[in-house]
């Protein structure tokens, strides 16, 4: 194992920063986003603009140093996140994190299979969050999803981000990055997402990042009315933002 890990389950999640809201609005926009470990100068000033604009964030490739986090914290959010391993130089916590004007009631975590060579397991975090006027909260499942392995290992990683639905009756909203680089991966997203009755948000036009010609970056909807959606280009990270306004149906 090169990189170290969590020691055990309860060490796995982490939550921070401040809630400007008691519920997220029946309208609100969404970004999910791949901040490659914010390597990259410009990621500070590209995620500020961001979360003005969005009132839930879905970020994968987390580096949390202790200037990454005080510039999430200067976003409005409640900040909750699911460890997948801790950088070897400066032991900083690296996975994903999901950021909303309002405080989840309950958060979760799966683990996927672990990467070759790195043995690292990828997570999928999912949080309820409280949705103003409705008693019904929202489900937001965020997914960095298995890479450098076989189809097999990718399967089982989308099932068990899959199973974190099966019993709710709810909204919910599935993001992240999926990793679906080849058409055996894209096939097999597009047939767990449908069973789980989601829907896949279109972008138009769709400039989202791609590897081997096909996106690797999904927003899936249930019981939600998407009114607008976009891709941002940026140089901020080797992913482009998604972004779409959404309404609780």
């Amino acid at each position: 194992m090169l990189y170290k890990q969590p020691r055990c389950s309860a060490d796995v999640l982490v939550a921070h920063g401040r809630p400007s809201k008691p519920a997220l609005p029946r309208r609100f926009t969404v970004c999910s986003w791949n901040w490659q470990k914010c390597k990259h100068k410009d990621w500070a000033a590209e995620f500020a603009q961001l979360a003005q604009a969005a009132d839930l964030f879905l970020a994968q490739e987390v580096r949390r140093s202790s200037a990454v986090q005080a510039t999430m914290d200067g976003a409005p959010y409640h900040w909750d996140g699911a460890i997948s391993f801790f950088s070897l130089k400066e032991k900083n916590p690296i996975g994903v994190a999901t950021g909303c004007v309002a405080k989840p009631t309950q958060v979760t975590f799966a683990a996927a299979a672990r990467e070759p060579v790195l043995r690292v397991p990828k997570m999928t975090l999912a949080s309820l969050i409280p949705v103003e006027n409705t008693p019904q909260p929202l489900l937001v499942i965020n997914v960095h999803a298995i890479n450098f392995t076989g189809l097999k290992p990718f399967e089982n990683n989308l099932h068990r981000a899959a199973e974190l639905l099966l019993d709710f009756n709810g909204p919910v909203l599935l993001g992240g990055d999926f990793n679906s680089w080849n058409a055996k991966r894209r096939r097999l997203l597009q047939c767990v997402s449908r069973a789980a009755g989601l829907r896949e948000i279109a972008f138009e036009p769709d400039v989202r990042t791609r590897c081997l010609g096909r996106p690797v970056d999904y927003l899936f909807v249930r019981g939600l009315k998407v009114l607008a959606s976009g891709v941002r280009v940026t140089r901020a990270s080797d992913h482009n933002p998604l972004l779409a306004r959404l309404e609780i149906a």
